[in-house]
């Protein structure tokens, strides 16, 4: 059985079968990090004759973070246009064919809907988010809110400051990097990050 949350976390199902569910093994799926999305791209690339270069495959995995089917429309695109075109595949020439994607993407993606995502996350007010408050209820979302901020938006450190109570861009800086630092020694704050993403990209 799929599911978007744990058994016990299952409205309207029978507590029986929820007590039932919970003595199997539940496992969570989260889609491919960026690390796997380069390999998936490099080897479809591989079996389609197509030199892909690493630099594309990075600006193709940053810019294309859902599942790996969209992924693999993703590279289609790049495919056709290179085929089509009669030349190599180039940043430039993912960019070109990404042309569409990336405009979705930059219309769907912004802080003010991270911020509003986040607090409504962790039941927090959206004034606090991006307050100067500093105690830990408050400026873990907020580094939270910047790093996906700076994650899935092409706004730069200062901007992202600027969108928080116009912090300077090294705090932007230091919460991206604490938030990496958390989610490889925190089990449930990676899974917070994550569960965020999916919201955000759902």
């Amino acid at each position: 059985m799929t599911s978007d949350r744990i058994p016990k976390e299952i409205n309207g199902m029978d507590d029986r079968l929820k007590s039932r569910f919970s003595w199997g093994l539940s496992i969570q799926v989260d889609p491919p990090d960026k690390e796997t999305r380069v390999a998936i791209l490099l080897k479809k690339s591989n079996s389609a004759g197509i030199d892909l270069p690493l630099e594309s495959a990075h600006f193709v995995a940053e810019h294309v973070q859902g599942n790996v089917r969209e992924l693999e429309g993703a590279l289609n695109k790049v495919i056709a246009t290179a085929r089509f075109k009669g030349l190599p595949v180039t940043l430039e020439l993912v960019k070109e064919a990404l042309r569409d994607v990336l405009l979705v993407r930059a219309r769907q993606f912004n802080i003010d809907n991270i911020q509003r995502v986040v607090a409504e996350y962790y039941r927090i007010p959206l004034r606090e988010l991006t307050g100067k408050k500093r105690n830990r209820s408050f400026a873990r979302p907020r580094q939270m809110a910047m790093s996906l901020s700076r994650q899935l938006t092409g706004n730069s450190y200062p901007e992202i400051g600027l969108a928080f109570d116009g912090r300077d861009h090294s705090t932007v800086i230091h919460a991206c990097e604490k938030v990496a630092e958390l989610r490889a020694l925190d089990s449930h704050l990676d899974e917070d990050y994550n569960n965020l993403l999916r919201l955000l990209q759902a």
